[in-house]
Formats: structure tokens, C-alpha cells, sequence
């Protein structure tokens, strides 16, 4: 099962995208607070209102809209589809869980054919009581405890935990916590087992693990609360969660370069002599191919100095001649098959009569 939501604003565009056909072959008011025979009429002017309360705190979010989508890969719905009772109940522990119990909500249903169907769900996040608009803060694990329950209740296939080491993560934490007294003793002895202990900018005391992830420290601790740790902490001088992910992450990089360097370490076996023949000929190797880069960027370096002198010369015997142009381009022709400084360091000076391409294009016309 999938169970998803975030804040959005404009509740009145999510309502014409409830109510439009699309693919669904049918749209059913699952319930509007609480009424089942609400009309589409009722639920767009539960949508305007829910947007011009959100002025009253000048909030862009006016709503919240989460959805429920069974999975379509679970066996467990190929004989039958929920009942409307079960779609009631769903969205009521969606609600449990997100804390919006207080808050006014509709919910929808999209039969898409073939069994297929997902409910969606708009809660209005200005709180009428209060005054202020609702937190939103958590959702991602109240979707997924949602997601657990309902499973459970329904019988359906439970979907596979993201991260498989949350649960111990807390009980290692929570152990570390009671056989310590002070700050600096669960620290280290944090440290020691794999966690960075850091402070957040929206939670004071944050913990982050041995692949880069931070969690919210009072939460990994058992029956510990917030006061608890603020108590044993008192001023001590923690890293920020950035640079303690940061870290982690260079550590767990490190872990995953040194790993494979072990394991060939680990089947070299007993013999000492076959890695010190294979590093001899490895650095011959290195050494052959460097001097060949040598030799080739020595060759390339004559090779274009060559070539520009070869250039200037084939320009001065086409261009660099007046009045008697065999004579002239005889001599240059002698010349440019004697000169032997164009394999020379030395440079041969060009001659000084010379004409530009334009001024030689007058005395000159290829045939």
C-alpha cells in the first residue's frame, strides 16, 4: 500500500481534478466532515472556503492533500476490493496519525476499472480554535504508521520497511543512554558504535548514523524525553548535522575503498614472492609506457615545428616573387629543398622580400 501526502495551496484547482474524468470510470464523495451524502456542489464550496481561511494567516498552504492507493501487486486483493466501511476506517487513521482529528476533511475515490481504486484526501490546515494553521511536521513517518495499521487491520501485504535499521537503531541508543551518566561518556560510546551525536536547526540534539543519515536523537531513545537530554547536555559543544553527515559520509567512502584493498590482502594466500614479481613488472610497465608518452610528445613537438617552418616556406615560394617569376621561384624552389633547418633547432631568417597575400594575388593567378 502506498500512503503519501504534502501541504499544497489553490484547494479549488485540486477540486476540479477530483471531479474530472480522466481515466476513472467512477468518482464517489467518500465523505465530507463526516457526511457520506455530500454533493460535488458542497465539496468545491468546501474547497473555496478552505482557501479564503488561509488568508486570515496569509499562507500560501491552504490544504493538505494526502492519498491511499492499494498496491496492485498485493495478492491479497486479486478475489475482492474494500468495502467503503474499509476506505472509512483508512482515512480515519490517516487522520489519527497525522493529528488532524480537529480538522475539517473530505476524501474522494477514483475507480480506475479492473479493481482498481485509490482514495484521495484534503484536510483544511487553518485551525478554526487556534487560529493558526496546522503543523505538518512528522508526516512522512504518520504515513507510513497509517500505512502499517491499516495493512494490518485489512489483511493486506505489508510493505517492506525504507529503512531496516530504525528499530536498531533505537534499541542501541537507548542502551548506550542507561549504562551512561554524562554527556561526554554517551558520546564516545556512541561514537564507538557507529553514530555521530549533533545539533539541528529544527530539533536541538541530533544523532547521525554510520551511512550519513540523521535522526531526531530523543526519538532513538526510549522513554527518554526531550528535558532528559537537555539535562545531561547542559553547554556541551556539539558539531552541526551538516559536517557530522558530511563525515560519515567521507568515512563510509573511506570504509568502501579500504574493503576491496582487504580482501585481496585476505586471498593472497601464502605465497610472498608472486606479488612482488607482479609489482616489479606493473612499475616496468609504468615505466615503458610513460617513456613512450615522452618519445611521442617529442615527436609530435618537431613534428608541428617542422610543419609551420614547411608552411612558411611554401609561402614564400608562391608569393614572394616579382618581375621574372621563374627565375625567382627556381631559387626558392633550390632553397626549400636544401634547407635543413626545418629539422634543425636553429631558425632560418625569411627573406626580407616579402608580399602580402592580396598585393601577390596581382602578379600571381594559380593555374
Amino acid at each position: 500500500m502506498f500512503v503519501a501526502g504534502k501541504i499544497r495551496g489553490n484547494a479549488p484547482q485540486l477540486g476540479r481534478y477530483f471531479f474530472a474524468p480522466g481515466e476513472n470510470e467512477r468518482i464517489t464523495i467518500l465523505h465530507l466532515d463526516g457526511r457520506e451524502d455530500a454533493t460535488q456542489e458542497e465539496f468545491m464550496d468546501f474547497l473555496y472556503s478552505v482557501e479564503l481561511n488561509s488568508e486570515l494567516t496569509r499562507s500560501k498552504n491552504s490544504s493538505y492533500h494526502a492519498y491511499i492507493n492499494p498496491n496492485p501487486e498485493d495478492t491479497t486483493l486479486i478475489d475482492r476490493v474494500m468495502t467503503k466501511e474499509e476506505w472509512l476506517r483508512s482515512v480515519e487513521i490517516l487522520t489519527e496519525k497525522l493529528e488532524y482529528e480537529d480538522q475539517r476533511h473530505g476524501a474522494v475515490l477514483h475507480d480506475l476499472g479492473n479493481g482498481r481504486v485509490h482514495a484521495h484526501i484534503v484536510y483544511e490546515r487553518y485551525n478554526h480554535e487556534r487560529g493558526t494553521m496546522a503543523t505538518y511536521k512528522d508526516n512522512y513517518k504518520a504515513h507510513d504508521e497509517a500505512r502499517d495499521q491499516i495493512e494490518k487491520e485489512f489483511g493486506h501485504k505489508p510493505t517492506p520497511k525504507k529503512n531496516k535499521n530504525r528499530g536498531h537503531h533505537k534499541q542501541t541508543l537507548t542502551e548506550i543512554w542507561n549504562r551512561t551518566n554524562t554527556a561526554g561518556e554517551f558520546m564516545q560510546q556512541a561514537e564507538a558504535s557507529g553514530y555521530k551525536i549533533a545539533k539541528g536547526t529544527d530539533r536541538p540534539f541530533r544523532v547521525v548514523d554510520s551511512d550519513g543519515i540523521g535522526f531526531d536523537l530523543v526519538r532513538k531513545l526510549d522513554g527518554i524525553k526531550t528535558q532528559d537530554v537537555k539535562e545531561r547536555f547542559g553547554e556541551t559543544e556539539l558539531p552541526q548535522e551538516k559536517e557530522a553527515i558530511r563525515e560519515m559520509q567521507a568515512a563510509k567512502q573511506r570504509r568502501a575503498i579500504d574493503e576491496p584493498d582487504k580482501r585481496k590482502e585476505d586471498h593472497s594466500g601464502d605465497s610472498a614472492k608472486t606479488p612482488a614479481l607482479e609489482t616489479a613488472a606493473q612499475h616496468d610497465a609504468r615505466q615503458n609506457f610513460l617513456q613512450n608518452i615522452k618519445d611521442v610528445r617529442e615527436r609530435n613537438r618537431s613534428l608541428t615545428r617542422e610543419i609551420t617552418l614547411s608552411f612558411i616556406i611554401a609561402l614564400r615560394v608562391c608569393f614572394s616573387f616579382r618581375g621574372n617569376a621563374t627565375e625567382q621561384r627556381s631559387t626558392l624552389k633550390q632553397e626549400f629543398v636544401t634547407a635543413k633547418e626545418v629539422t634543425a633547432k636553429q631558425e632560418r631568417k625569411p627573406p626580407d622580400k616579402m608580399l602580402g597575400f592580396i598585393e601577390a594575388a596581382q602578379f600571381y593567378k594559380p593555374t
